[in-house]
């Protein structure tokens, strides 16, 4: 039997960046992936805020497809919020190259890495864990470690069956990229619409070599809302052949009350750690990651791997970002409150208003959005009552975060 520090179970990114801070920090360090390749099945849409970016500590890479400066809002009506900005706010990227370079990382970190190596089962025996990973052809070996990093994505069958609660909200993912005449390819474009994507939205990402990737997020069945939406008007007119290839994958969003128990931390999408708004989960699972391998490095230094131990992990991810994630929470549950006419109300209203739609395109951050919701909502002066009401709770949900 093979003994370790820390185990690290997933090689996304999280996995990667969590065993490269578990390793620099003085742990043996091993990461686990189940797959036979890292960055695939992509289950992502492969847009990236620059905040993410650098959260990554990637520089010169090549997994970077274009830049975005902006974006095309689409209300239920057919209403269109257009925002530019001088700014770089994000860029389109290549997945699996993108988790390939975190990967070359972690192991330049002095990381053990490990393909086609799934986790079935995880034993507690009150000082250290027993996993029993496979191979891939029926056999099992068995590996120990003081403390185990979960970042295994949605399903977390490991984390789950220690006692990790799912997130508090689960919804369904589908994307496809096909040949599509894009209209500005340093803009995204936002769809809304209940009948759309029911509990969230769906989205056209400029790609390369005149292709977007065309996705949504919503409750309910994403393959069957996403055929309806490729076959709506301002979608089928600009197809220009089939797709060809299709992502499917859940997204999490509210994180689980408590990320720790025993032996285990959970991080990234099998915590929740999603934002609400945009349905990212880069940006705050390499933040928490990284506290993760600190905290688990020094538990397993100190061999105290107690839950209450590892609430240190717990504590500093949400004073990092858990109140971002709260307030991204209550807008989510807030615009899904919304009717179609709300939001076509919303659009129009913000499509009049230059100043604020200045704000947007100043402060507007894909990783951070409560910065410009704080920034527009006190400037809003609305004749219209119902218009009043819904940026009067969006108001409070910036400013009463609990």
């Amino acid at each position: 039997m093979e003994h370790y520090d820390v185990a690290v179970i997933g090689a996304g990114p999280a996995g990667s960046m969590a065993s490269k801070y578990a390793a620099l920090s003085g742990s043996k360090t091993v990461l686990l992936e189940e797959h036979f390749s890292v960055g695939w099945p992509v289950q992502c849409a492969g847009l990236l805020g620059i905040k993410a970016i650098k959260e990554s500590e990637l520089k010169g890479e090549s997994f970077a497809i274009r830049k975005v400066c902006g974006a095309t809002v689409y209300s239920p009506g057919g209403d269109r919020l257009s925002i530019s900005s001088q700014e770089d706010k994000a860029w389109v990227v290549d997945r699996r190259l993108f988790d390939r370079a975190l990967l070359n990382q972690a192991i330049k970190s002095g990381v053990d890495f490990r393909l086609n190596s799934p986790v079935t089962k995880i034993f507690w025996d009150g000082k250290r864990n027993l996993l029993v990973v496979g191979d891939g052809k029926g056999e099992f070996q068995q590996i120990s470690s003081k403390v185990i990093i979960s970042t295994e994505g949605v399903k977390a069958k490991m984390a789950r069956s220690r006692g990790i609660s799912p997130p508090k909200e689960m919804l369904s993912s589908a994307q496809v990229e096909a040949p599509f005449q894009v209209g500005d390819l340093n803009k995204v474009e936002i769809h809304l619409g209940s009948e759309l994507a029911p509990g969230f939205f769906a989205w056209v990402i400029p790609a390369q070599n005149g292709a977007a990737r065309i996705g949504l997020s919503c409750w309910g069945n994403a393959c069957t809302y996403l055929r309806k939406f490729l076959k709506s008007k301002p979608i089928k007119s600009r197809l220009k052949g089939g797709p060809v290839n299709l992502v499917v994958g859940g997204l999490p969003l509210g994180p689980s009350q408590s990320t720790v128990v025993d032996g285990l931390m959970a991080v990234g999408d099998t915590a929740g750690q999603v934002k609400p708004t945009s349905g990212g989960g880069i940006y705050p699972g390499l933040i928490c990651a990284k506290i993760a391998g600190q905290v688990a490095a020094a538990a397993a230094q100190e061999d105290d791997s107690s839950a209450l131990r590892l609430a240190e992990y717990d504590r500093r991810w949400k004073a990092s970002i858990g109140r971002e994630l709260n307030l991204g929470m209550k807008v989510h549950q807030m615009l899904n409150m919304m009717t179609d006419q709300e939001q076509n109300q919303l659009i129009k209203h913000l499509t009049d208003k230059k100043n604020l739609i200045d704000i947007i395109e100043r402060y507007g951050d894909v990783d951070r959005p409560s910065v410009a919701i704080k920034k527009i909502a006190p400037r809003l002066s609305l004749s219209d009552l119902k218009t009043a009401k819904i940026f009067w709770r969006l108001y409070r949900a910036t400013t009463n975060w609990p």
